[in-house]
């Protein structure tokens, strides 16, 4: 491919064109809303800054390895963006080309139950079922894509969210979350495959097992009944204690009680408040890969209930959840 450059830049410069530039890898055509990737060759008659944008204002960088190159990656939403070229010294302007892309844009009719990516491939992990309400449940995952238009993902369900995660080379992930009946186990939806250009289907399903339900407490607080009936359980026990002092007399009891009463001061301290700032991400546990389900959209006042792994644990309007101890 350079040799062909070359060839074509010695009749170009000998014409007073100091750039000329081509795609290496542009397929005959390309499915709307995919993420399209594409490696652009430069060749420059003089040294100098070259800049490389696109007509929706973004710019690309511009690498000098044995030859100046881009790598492109864009996605395709009705029509290829038009580029141009600039080669420049001390700001000013030595040459400009424009390129175009000549490739056809086909458009998909999904059937029913496409979730609305176009990817290399698909990924669902860290799925948690928990329960919202009386009717309801909360389900969460993570969804990671190859080379896929991640943040497209939708299915339909009630109050669903998707939030970037991490972006690395071809991955890109976010968070999903959505509200679905109490009953409800299985999901299923499909994508389309690039590689294969099919329809796969995706099929899983989540159980509101016992260590998804010790999770609920890390996502719905406490309510004043369940503090009332602790703060009794503790005030009983303590005074059981008490009588078996009385009547046999033992050290240990008095080591009990105390305990207890220990207890029911710390179990009823005030708790710490702090003001989060909008846009800080709430986990559901405390560690970075977890499952984000919420991302705050003003400056809210929280109570911080302890801390563990560079997270606090804080409670605000009926939720719990973790967030960077920042």
């Amino acid at each position: 491919m350079r040799l062909i450059l070359l060839f074509f830049a010695t009749f170009l410069f000998a014409n007073e064109k100091l750039l000329i530039a081509k795609f290496s890898d542009l397929k005959p055509y390309y499915y709307n809303h995919q993420i399209v990737k594409l490696h652009l060759d430069i060749i420059s008659a003089k040294d100098g800054k070259i800049e490389l944008f696109d007509d929706y204002n973004r710019s690309y960088e511009v690498r000098d390895d044995n030859g100046y190159f881009a790598d492109i990656s864009f996605k395709l939403e009705d029509r290829f963006p038009s580029f141009s070229i600039k080669l420049s010294e001390e700001n000013q302007t030595l040459d400009k080309i424009d390129l175009k892309i000549d490739s056809k844009i086909k458009y998909l009719y999904p059937p029913k139950g496409f979730c609305g990516i176009l990817a290399e491939g698909i990924k669902i992990t860290d799925m948690i079922l928990a329960n919202y309400d009386e009717n309801s449940n909360i389900v969460y995952w993570t969804i990671t894509t190859k080379n896929g238009n991640t943040e497209d993902f939708k299915l339909g369900l009630e109050n669903e969210k998707l939030y970037f995660l991490d972006k690395n080379n071809s991955y890109s992930s976010y968070s999903y979350s959505a509200i679905v009946p109490s009953d409800k186990r299985n999901f299923k939806f499909n994508y389309f495959n690039l590689n294969t250009e099919k329809y796969i289907p995706i099929n899983f399903s989540i159980e509101l097992k016992n260590e998804t339900i010790s999770t609920q407490t890390d996502i719905k607080p406490m309510t004043k009944s369940n503090i009332y009936i602790i703060n009794t359980l503790l005030g009983i026990i303590t005074i059981l204690w008490i009588v078996l002092f009385i009547y046999r007399k033992k050290i240990i009891y008095i080591i009990l009680v105390i305990i207890s009463i220990l207890s029911l001061v710390f179990f009823n301290l005030p708790k710490k408040e702090i003001i989060l700032k909008e846009g800080t991400q709430v986990h559901v546990l405390p560690f970075r890969q977890s499952t984000i389900f919420l991302v705050l959209g003003m400056d809210t006042k929280v109570k911080v209930l302890e801390e563990k792994n560079g997270y606090k644990k804080i409670e605000f309007n009926k939720y719990i959840g973790w967030v960077k101890d920042e």
